[in-house]
């Protein structure tokens, strides 16, 4: 259905592999912030407790080493994905900084202080959401690496684990804020799809909004498509 109620044609923005990535890496990096910084509590408050915060917090320990286990997991399996599936080869390439995406950036600033009166046009991804998916990779591999030391910290002499776990509390700290402030915010509170994008569960985008939000990727979807035989079978990854 469209904003405007009327039923309309909708495209693929997620597979369903994306979107079981999506909400495993959604789960798991929740419970990571917040049993992280749980430890930031104050003890005094914990002691208040009594038995029931030190049962609290060994579980909250549990909790935390199975949450990294899932991200990590989901992490590795997305790099299998995007180097040997064909849907995951697609997104990775799509995905990929272009010097396109420096004059987008230029031209919706522009457009959003009033200097200019179009918005850029836009492809399947945008150089925010570019900026976005490859911070993640930066941020995953600070924190996993730390936490795997942390783990194993038996095995690591002091100074090197306090560096771990500054660069830990200081990665997560930077991903919590990226994900409230910046990933939520731009993607559900989106006057277009507010309150909800539901991209992340049905994995489909209107037509309206692809014209409105990703206009190259749409011309190019309906430009294959006119492209196939004329005997009515659509296929593809665009349609849905």
């Amino acid at each position: 259905m469209s904003r405007h109620g009327k039923s309309e044609k909708a495209f693929v923005r997620l597979t369903r592999s994306e979107r079981v990535q999506h909400a495993i890496m959604f789960v798991s990096t929740t419970l990571l912030i917040i049993t992280g910084f749980m430890l930031m509590g104050e003890r005094s408050a914990v002691d208040l407790l009594g038995a029931a915060g030190k049962t609290i917090f060994y579980w909250r320990g549990i909790v935390h080493r199975i949450a990294a286990a899932a991200v990590t997991a989901v992490c590795f399996y997305h790099l299998y994905y995007v180097m040997f599936k064909a849907d995951g080869k697609s997104w990775f390439r799509d995905m990929l900084p272009k010097p396109r995406d420096l004059v987008d950036a230029y031209q919706n600033v522009m457009y959003m202080l009033g200097l200019r009166k179009e918005r850029p046009r836009l492809d399947r991804f945008t150089y925010l959401e570019k900026l976005e998916y490859f911070s993640v990779y930066f941020g995953m591999f600070i924190v996993i690496s730390t936490g795997a030391m942390m783990w194993t910290q038996s095995y690591w002499p002091k100074f090197y684990l306090d560096v771990a776990d500054a660069l830990h509390l200081g990665e997560a700290t930077l991903a919590a804020l990226a994900i409230i402030v910046g990933h939520i915010f731009a993607v559900h509170y989106n006057p277009h799809v507010y309150p909800m994008n539901r991209a992340f569960i049905d994995g489909k985008i209107s037509e309206t909004l692809m014209k409105e939000e990703h206009s190259l990727w749409y011309e190019r979807i309906i430009a294959e498509e006119a492209s196939k035989p004329a005997n009515g079978a659509v296929g593809g990854r665009g349609n849905a």
